[in-house]
């Protein structure tokens, strides 16, 4: 009877707990509720076995018993392994044997087929061309990487990084090497006196995966290699690398490009790329205040924000490196409009560096725009005090720390630390959220509760529940919201249509409310109705053209007349920054100017009207938003709609309210 990775996750889990609840160990891992109770079927089956205690199962609630031998047996346990396992094992088997390797030896380390070997080689070949190399096999060397050598030593690298998400990897490591531990205590300690000689520290996961490549490295065999001692990336090694490390190769180099790239805890921006960069972030706020019709308070704080995120994801772009991916799930289930709009405000920082930006470092960025159009005050006293411990790097550990303080304004928190700091706060914390486990000293210390990375708004509501129980000696109910039910209902079944699912909740939770008061953000065809289109010849002016494209939303009584006004008054201080491309603008003001209700309107003029700098403007969309992100989902649809000129060309001849109807109608489907 063998474990899979997942059971042996969830069973860590239970011992670092040893009573949880379901609900706690959905929002804890990734796992889906069947997943989780086919796998604690799997635990039970594994302890049975072996003559162990089983799980007493009490509804939701799971107690496993306090027997030592659980743990003991579930360190020396075989396992099944999956598909990236078996992939991960053949690569790094094949990257640091030195003799002949067939697959018959693969056979012999996966304890497989010999078609389930063939399948994993397959992935394996196909993943390292994508790279840049090659799995060989000749009759001299065996199975071997074929490539530049610094690439081989990337890839290797890459490999690490998805090896170290895994509960499983000292059993891969075991497998592989037979002193691995050893050596990377070893590899560990070279890594630290580094950084005390350089005076700065890694975050911990980055030193982590170093140490591993540092292992690693100096272990591997290779066989074949293009015949090239050049580095791929070239620059200015730091000489105290070399130094230190007493070499000078393409390892080195390597080793020089994953520091340099790496985040560290603190760090100094060179006061040129500080002003550049802090030029280009100021411009890129300007873009997201005017494509998202929203007003920035404090931009020099979000500006600093973003030039301390933009040098390490410069670097990363640089180097070729990934930034985590964690952040995924969180962002497009929270913020996926938000994030459409910060991808396109990015604009120059993309001419900046010459090159696209991978979507998952533009979700980081996304982060800072949504914490501080949320960002709310904290007044300190008599409260909980806690601390935020996250190994995944300093941008997800302040991402998190927010999301608990906006969850639990009952507790104080210390700015978040390290695993290696942790200790140093114990005496004067209630409660440490962590999203690892931690020593057993510091469980003796002070309360200590596991939560995921970046919890969705359902996982948040389900871990307040758990946090309001198990510290704060209480159990509110928080208030079903739409986004929570659809979120639900998304997990277990296929919807066929989100727009008359959502039309249908909101009668059902809010029955005497209107409709684009609850339940989420309106989409465009919400806000533009019939009444709210216009389709004239001329107007006298620019102001004119204002004043009539805003009339229906002052005579439906969603504006006041000083917003139009205010509307006028802006373009006359500020020029034409309504002007979003040719024929096209978008007025609006701030919802305190005069807004009363959320709308949107139309007007389409036959003959342009002359703004300030002589742009000709005949299509007018008027917003008014009664808050910072109501109107953020309509507004993404119309950006979507003006991106694609054959239709915003069809707007321009179109000769009756029906026919914009119908234009605007596809770009209004729920996500």
């Amino acid at each position: 009877m063998l474990l899979n990775e997942k059971s042996k996750r969830i069973l860590h889990v239970m011992l670092h707990e040893e009573i949880v609840q379901i609900p706690f160990l959905l929002t804890i891992l990734p796992y889906s509720k069947r997943t989780l109770e086919y796998e604690i079927e799997r635990i039970q089956e594994w302890l049975g076995y072996h003559q162990l205690p089983l799980i007493d199962v009490n509804g939701p609630i799971l107690t496993i018993p306090s027997d030592k031998g659980i743990g003991e047996k579930l360190e020396k346990a075989e396992l099944i392994f999956s598909e990236e396992e078996r992939e991960l094992l053949i690569t790094f088997y094949t990257m640091v044997e030195k003799d002949f390797v067939s697959s018959v030896h693969y056979q012999q380390l996966l304890n497989v087929s010999k078609f389930t070997v063939q399948e994993s080689l397959n992935a394996v070949k196909k993943d390292a061309v994508q790279f840049g190399i090659t799995l060989n096999y000749s009759r001299k060397d065996g199975y071997h990487f074929y490539g530049h050598l610094q690439t081989i030593y990337l890839y290797m690298y890459r490999a690490i990084e998805r090896l170290i998400r895994l509960s499983t990897k000292n059993d891969l490591m075991s497998m592989i090497i037979d002193d691995w531990s050893e050596r990377l205590i070893k590899a560990k300690q070279h890594i630290e006196s580094y950084e005390a000689e350089q005076q700065f520290q890694f975050v911990e996961e980055h030193r982590e995966k170093l140490s591993y490549f540092l292992m690693l490295g100096r272990s591997i065999a290779i066989k074949e290699v293009v015949p090239s001692e050049e580095p791929l990336f070239v620059k200015n090694i730091d000489s105290t690398l070399i130094s230190y490390f007493e070499e000078r190769t393409l390892f080195v180099d390597t080793l020089d490009l994953l520091i340099q790239s790496g985040p560290k805890v603190e760090e100094e921006i060179q006061k040129d790329l500080h002003a550049r960069l802090f030029k280009i972030m100021h411009e890129v706020i300007t873009h997201f205040e005017t494509i998202s019709c929203t007003f920035i308070i404090e931009k020099e704080a979000l500006c600093e924000k973003l030039v301390l995120h933009s040098k390490a994801t410069m670097q990363r772009l640089y180097s070729g490196l990934e930034s985590s991916s964690e952040l995924k799930r969180y962002v497009m289930e929270e913020h996926q409009v938000l994030h459409v709009l910060v991808s396109k405000a990015l604009e120059p920082f993309r001419k900046l560096m010459n090159q696209d930006i991978p979507d998952v470092e533009i979700m980081y960025y996304t982060l800072h725009f949504a914490t501080h159009l949320n960002q709310q005050g904290e007044q300190l006293d008599k409260k909980l005090k806690a601390i935020v411990v996250c190994p995944s790097g300093i941008s997800v550990s302040h991402m998190l720390d927010y999301i608990l303080k906006n969850q639990f304004p009952e507790i104080v928190f210390l700015p978040p630390v390290s695993q290696r700091e942790v200790g140093q706060f114990v005496e004067i914390i209630d409660v440490i959220f962590t999203t690892v486990p931690l020593e057993e000293s510091i469980h003796l210390q002070a309360d200590v509760m596991l939560v995921p990375t970046l919890p969705t708004r359902f996982e948040q509501i389900t871990l307040r529940r758990s946090v309001e129980q198990r510290f704060l000696k209480r159990n509110q109910s928080d208030e079903i919201q739409l986004e929570d039910l659809i979120a639900v209902i998304k997990q277990h079944a296929t919807i066929q249509s989100e727009s008359a699912l959502r039309q249908e909740l909101n009668q059902l939770l809010y029955p005497r409310q209107p409709k684009l008061l609850q339940g989420g953000q309106p989409v465009l065809n919400d806000l533009i109705t019939t009444n709210q289109i216009q389709i004239h010849q001329r107007v006298e002016s620019w102001m004119d053209a204002i004043r009539v494209a805003a009339s229906p939303l002052l005579l439906e009584k969603k504006i006041q007349p000083a917003y139009i006004e205010t509307m006028i008054q802006n373009v006359e201080s500020h020029g034409p920054y309504i002007v979003l491309m040719p024929d096209v603008a978008i007025p609006h003001a701030r919802p305190e100017d005069g807004v009363l209700q959320l709308g949107m309107s139309i007007l389409k003029l036959e003959e342009p009207v002359l703004f300030p700098q002589d742009k000709e403007v005949r299509l007018f969309f008027v917003l008014a938003a009664i808050d910072q992100t109501t109107h953020l989902k309509a507004l993404s649809q119309l950006t979507n709609l003006l991106g694609n000129q054959a239709d915003v060309t069809r707007l321009l001849e179109a000769s009756s309210v029906t026919e914009i109807e119908t234009i605007i109608e596809p770009y209004s489907e729920e996500d």
